[in-house]
């Protein structure tokens, strides 16, 4: 049996979105795991970790204290305990170089967007990944894409490993997607029955949600949809953009807001498909989400939706795509329902035990040696 601590403190980052909701699932999957002790930081120092909360101490700041305490408690008692860091930094310390670290980097976003970021910001991310790069930990990346850029601008990392994040969906046992959808409809959509995509928001630009509506405005003149359900922030925004398309087609977007994992599911599954034609991503969780469900995906075309989704997915190389090929695909889909070939290397188990073997595989090499 190993002891791993899970450095849960991402949660003193209220802005950490999808790598939060990444985190909290793969420690509830790894904790239900047979044969070794996972601790959360957070219930393990609960007052540390309170007073950090309470007055918003830096996550930073408290990885450090924690990671070097255990570091030298485990000198003294010579029991071995394993850290996971699950957002790209790993503590500065004096005690070795992090063999018995694992750290996950999600994204490098602020190289492709660097407007997005401050330039202290930037700084900060480039010296965090170099020290990752440089160190002897397991640095997981969320897909190869991820891998492929972080070794463009730093060096190969000597323990590299790609394992995709948990996708936590479950098609429900009766298929009553459509009542359910319009049971928690908005007044004024449409009835049971009716054809929409599905799409979840984001402000950043980059997102393209744009070239999303203008997609869903030539489906809909082409007779293959009649709305678009959108799910997450930014009504405002989302109803500016879609206005200026005209009233026909605003008029057929609807925002359901933040919705629960069931009403989620169920739009998922009475979807025409999921869409999602963003120029840049880690991992897209959201369309992995309803690949696991079955729904089809029309996707941007970018490195990580082919690694992910190729033979699965219809890629729009441009909001101009062929209809004709779209609607083809649609209709095959339908005929055959395809099973996404991911989706049992995305289950959460399978995720968290990959994780788990890590530690045990360099252990078990270290004994060979030896």
């Amino acid at each position: 049996m190993y002891k791993y601590l899970f450095y849960d403190t991402i949660r003193l980052n209220r802005s950490a979105g999808g790598v939060l909701n990444v985190s909290d699932l793969l420690l509830k999957r790894m904790q239900l795991c047979k044969g070794d002790r996972i601790q959360p930081v957070s219930e393990l120092h609960p007052r540390l970790f309170g007073v950090a909360r309470r007055l918003k101490i830096s996550r930073f700041l408290v990885e450090i204290l924690v990671y070097n305490y255990h570091r030298l408690r485990s000198l003294f008692t010579g029991e071995q305990v394993f850290s996971l860091f699950p957002n790209y930094f790993l503590p500065f310390t004096l005690f070795g170089r992090h063999r018995d670290s694992i750290v996950i980097v999600h994204d490098l976003q602020y190289k492709v967007y660097p407007e997005y970021f401050s330039r202290t910001k930037r700084l900060w991310l480039d010296w965090c990944l170099w020290r990752a790069a440089h160190s002897h930990a397991d640095v997981v990346f969320i897909s190869r894409s991820s891998q492929h850029d972080f070794e463009r601008h730093f060096k190969h990392c000597e323990h590299a490993t790609v394992i995709f994040n948990p996708v936590d969906a479950t098609r429900a046992p009766a298929t009553a997607a459509p009542a359910a959808v319009a049971a928690t409809a908005p007044t004024g959509t449409a009835a049971v029955g009716e054809r929409y995509l599905i799409a979840s928001y984001h402000y950043y630009p980059h997102k393209n949600f744009i070239g999303t509506l203008k997609l869903f405005e030539r489906m809909k003149q082409a007779g293959l949809v009649d709305w678009l359900d959108i799910t997450g922030n930014g009504a405002a925004e989302v109803k500016k953009m879609a206005d200026a398309l005209g009233p026909e087609i605003s008029s057929c977007v609807r925002h359901r807001g933040l919705v629960s994992r069931k009403e989620l599911t169920q739009l998922y599954c009475g979807a025409t498909a999921f869409i999602s034609l963003s120029a840049f991503e880690g991992f897209n969780l959201s369309a992995a989400e309803a690949a696991t469900l079955g729904v089809p995906l029309l996707l941007s075309d970018i490195p990580v939706h082919r690694e992910l989704f190729g033979g699965y997915a219809f890629f729009v190389g441009s909001e101009h795509c062929d209809l004709a090929e779209l609607s083809q695909y649609l209709a095959d889909h339908r005929e055959m329902q395809p099973a996404w070939l991911h989706a049992e290397a995305c289950a959460p188990g399978t995720v968290a035990r990959r994780y788990l073997t890590l530690k045990r595989e360099a252990v078990a090499l270290a004994g060979a040696v030896q």
